[in-house]
């Protein structure tokens, strides 16, 4: 559905100008990650853009194969590292593509994110990622001794006593990549903090990223309070007045390695136990079982109980990167793990198949758990009578000769 075809039209917008900063980020912080075609195709679409209006004319694909010179594959390749990490929104109509470009994150923002920033330190060595790093630094600022005299709004100007309506309408705003935010109902902030002798200190540390931070690594990694409070430690200096963010993810995997991963299971129940639900039994309604379980529960029960902190730093990325939905994680997981075997596949096989689900509109558990039917359906109409395919593939890197009739089977096993 999302194939590229060189006679297939596309326009390009956006929300808001870039400036010398953005690309700054792009080119020290992004690039490195997504490559420099997929850099060279982000400038390329933006520089497409009429300064005033902030949308392009139409053009074909081929066009864009000129300006690259490049070939149509590889031009798919970069658009969808840029998709993934949140630099490009992609939406189809007929034969028409509409690229929505978005600004990159604030250096701070991407150096705090526990994908992006420990993804960076992952893709250049340690000496060149704290190079990289000082770029961004500002020198602090002696402010010991200052009183803020700011004054407020109301304290200048006088209140207004007409209210007329605003106007509506898009406007010009930084329209920058966001991260994806994940509940973990269970985790305590308030046993956390009190778990620290300075729990004061601990409080001002727990901003509203770091928190979200924390539940999107105790959902991945299943880390309860105890867990992180390790983790956070050895994320902060010793008299806990700073943290370093980019070190909880790297952290977090490093105790899963150690703590979880190497564990033998003394067996695998028959019935899937959910973990997130109060009773701790599995549900009937399947949608709730998807909706409700972890990511690693699911990966422990349809693989034997082990599961490696390789197989979680993908789940973290797709979270995180494609920003599917945790529930849609979970079936896109058993999906992938039926057709092939049992085998976990490559980030990169993920994420061709999570794409085609993201631009599918597949953002709930019901509506993925369809999809899955649909394409069993779409595969039986394909067999011949003696079992045999005749057309392509029925989804993007899964296997054509294997049956998807898995689903209903495995949704009897959770009643």
């Amino acid at each position: 559905m999302d194939r590229v075809r060189g006679t297939d039209q596309f326009f390009v917008y956006s929300k808001s100008y870039i400036s010398a900063n953005d690309y700054q980020t792009l080119s020290l912080l992004y690039q490195p990650i997504v490559g420099v075609f997929a850099f060279s195709l982000y400038s390329t679409l933006w520089n497409l853009l009429n300064r005033q209006s902030l949308m392009s004319d139409h053009y074909l694909h081929t066009d864009l194969e000129s300006l690259l010179n490049c070939k149509l594959a590889k031009l798919e390749e970069a658009r969808r590292n840029l998709e993934a990490i949140g630099l490009l929104n992609v939406y189809l109509r007929e034969d028409c593509f509409a690229y929505e470009i978005k600004l990159p994150m604030s250096p701070a923002s991407f150096i705090n994110d526990g994908v992006l920033g420990s993804y960076l330190q992952s893709c250049v060595t340690e000496k060149r990622y704290e190079k990289i790093l000082k770029i961004f630094q500002l020198a602090p600022i002696a402010k010991d001794g200052f009183l803020n005299v700011t004054k407020s709004f109301d304290e200048v100007f006088p209140g207004i006593q007409e209210n007329k309506p605003a106007i509506e309408g898009e406007y010009i705003a930084p329209n920058r990549a966001k991260k994806v935010s994940v509940t973990h109902l269970d985790f305590d902030f308030r046993l956390f903090a009190e778990s620290f002798p300075e729990d004061g200190k601990i409080r001002e540390l727990l901003t509203q990223a770091i928190q979200e931070k924390i539940l999107r690594l105790a959902y991945v990694y299943g880390l309860d309070e105890n867990a992180m409070h390790t983790v956070f430690a050895r994320a902060c200096d010793d008299d806990y007045t700073q943290l370093d963010p980019a070190k909880l993810s790297r952290f977090a995997r490093e105790w899963y390695k150690t703590n979880e991963s190497g564990k033998t299971p003394d067996g695998v129940s028959e019935k899937p136990k959910v973990e997130n639900l109060p009773d701790g039994d599995s549900p009937a309604d399947p949608v709730q079982y998807f909706t409700a379980v972890s990511p690693r529960k699911l990966l422990s029960d349809m693989s034997g109980g082990l599961v490696s902190d390789a197989d979680l730093r993908i789940v973290e990325r797709l979270i995180d990167e494609v920003e599917l939905d945790k529930g849609v994680v979970n079936v896109l997981l058993a999906y992938t793990l039926k057709i092939n075997d049992g085998n976990m596949p490559s980030f990169a096989y993920y994420q061709k198949i999570a794409m085609a689900w993201k631009r599918n509109q597949i953002t709930t558990v019901e509506i993925a758990m369809d999809y899955v039917r649909h394409l069993n359906a779409e595969y039986l109409r394909n067999q011949d009578p003696a079992g045999s395919k005749k057309g392509g593939k029925s989804e993007k890197g899964a296997k054509p000769e294997v049956k998807i009739d898995w689903l209903d089977e495995y949704i009897n096993t959770l009643k």
